[in-house]
C-alpha cells in the first residue's frame, strides 16, 4: 500500500483530527493547515486545528484566529502540514511525538520519521500537497478551501517568482482559481496591504545592510526594533528582498530571537544553497530558501554564517 493509500485510509477511519502546523508561520503553514480542516469538516470529521502562534493582522482578513483550538483532547488522527521538524510545532511537539497514529503532509525534502505515514512531493508548497490529496479522494475543494491553498501556493513562491516553480505550480493555481478561489482577497490580503510600522522596519533593514565578498548581504532586526514598532517576528518577512538585490548570490536576514539567539533567514540564488548553510547549523528548508537559529551576539553569529559560507562557496 503507498502512502497516498494509506494515508486516505487514516483519514478514512478517524472520526477526531488535529491538524498542527509551525511557529513563525508563514501564509503556506496557514494556507495547508487550514485547508485541510475545511475540507476535513466538510467530510462529517471532528477537526480541530493548533497553531502556538497568534496570527496578525493582515493575515486575519483571510485565516481567523477564532478557529484556532488550544486545548489537546484525544483524536483518532494527528495531521502535521508544511514541517518536517516536530519541534517547530512548539508546545505542541510532545502531543504530536507521542502519539501513535499521526500523518505528515509537506513539501520540505528529508524524511525525518516525525510521524506514522509521511507524504512529501516535490511541489513549491505544502498547499499544493492538500490539493493533491483532496483530489486523489475524488474530490473538488470548495471555494473557502480554495481559497486557502491559494494563499500558501502564492505566498510560498513570493508571486510565482521564486526558483522552485515550475509548471506544475501554475497547473495547481489555475485549478485552485476554477475551483473559485477569492484571488483578490488573497493579493490584498498578502502582498497589497502594508502596515507603516513594518515599512519602518523594511527601512531599518535596509540601512543595517552590509556586503561582504561584493556577493553576500547581511542584515538585521533587534528585539527592541520589534518592540518599539509594536510587531512580531511574523510580520517581518523582507529576507525575499535582500536576495533581489543585483550582484547579491547569498543573503541572511537575522531576526534576535532572545538575547544570545538569532533566527536567520538564508536565501540564495542559482548555483548557491540556502539549505546546505542552514544545515551546518541544524536547520534547514529549500534549496534557495531555509532558515536556522544561532546562539552567540550579532557580531558573533555574523562571524559564524560568514565562515560557513566562504567554506562552500569561497
Amino acid at each position: 500500500m503507498n502512502n497516498y493509500k494509506k494515508a486516505l485510509s487514516m483519514i478514512d477511519t478517524a472520526k477526531t483530527i488535529a491538524v498542527f502546523s509551525h511557529i513563525s508561520y508563514d501564509c503556506d503553514a496557514l494556507g495547508s493547515m487550514f485547508g485541510l480542516y475545511e475540507f476535513l469538516k466538510s467530510k462529517g470529521k471532528i477537526v480541530e486545528m493548533f497553531l502556538d502562534d497568534t496570527i496578525n493582522e493582515p493575515d486575519t482578513t483571510i485565516f481567523e484566529n477564532s478557529l484556532l483550538s488550544k486545548e489537546l483532547k484525544t483524536y483518532d488522527l494527528c495531521i502535521i502540514t508544511d514541517t518536517n521538524v516536530i519541534d517547530r510545532i512548539g508546545k505542541y511537539s510532545d502531543f504530536f511525538a507521542k502519539h501513535k497514529n499521526t500523518l505528515r503532509l509537506d513539501h520540505h525534502k528529508g524524511y525525518f520519521n516525525i510521524a506514522t505515514v509521511e507524504i512529501v512531493e516535490d511541489f513549491s508548497s505544502a498547499s499544493e500537497v492538500i490539493l493533491n490529496l483532496i483530489e486523489k479522494m475524488g474530490e473538488n475543494p470548495s471555494q473557502t478551501v480554495a481559497t486557502y491553498l491559494f494563499a500558501g501556493i502564492t505566498s510560498d513562491t513570493d508571486r510565482f517568482i521564486t526558483s522552485n516553480v515550475n509548471n506544475k505550480t501554475y497547473e495547481h493555481a489555475l485549478k485552485l482559481v476554477n475551483y473559485g478561489a477569492d484571488t483578490e482577497k488573497v493579493n490584498n490580503c498578502i502582498f497589497k496591504t502594508k502596515s507603516l510600522s513594518s515599512e519602518k522596519i523594511r527601512a531599518l533593514i535596509f540601512q543595517r545592510l552590509k556586503t561582504y565578498d561584493d556577493d553576500i548581504a547581511i542584515s538585521y532586526v533587534r528585539l527592541k526594533d520589534l518592540k518599539k514598532y509594536g510587531l512580531n517576528q511574523n510580520k517581518i518577512d523582507y529576507a525575499n528582498d535582500l536576495i533581489y538585490l543585483e550582484n547579491i548570490n547569498i543573503s541572511c536576514l537575522l531576526k534576535q530571537f532572545d538575547k544570545n539567539t538569532y533566527k536567520c533567514s538564508l536565501r540564495s540564488k542559482t548555483g548557491y544553497s540556502a539549505s546546505l548553510i542552514a544545515e551546518a547549523f541544524g536547520g534547514g528548508g529549500h534549496q534557495m530558501a531555509s532558515g536556522c537559529k544561532i546562539k552567540g551576539s550579532r557580531k558573533k553569529v555574523t562571524k559564524k554564517l560568514l565562515k560557513v559560507i566562504r567554506k562552500f562557496y569561497k
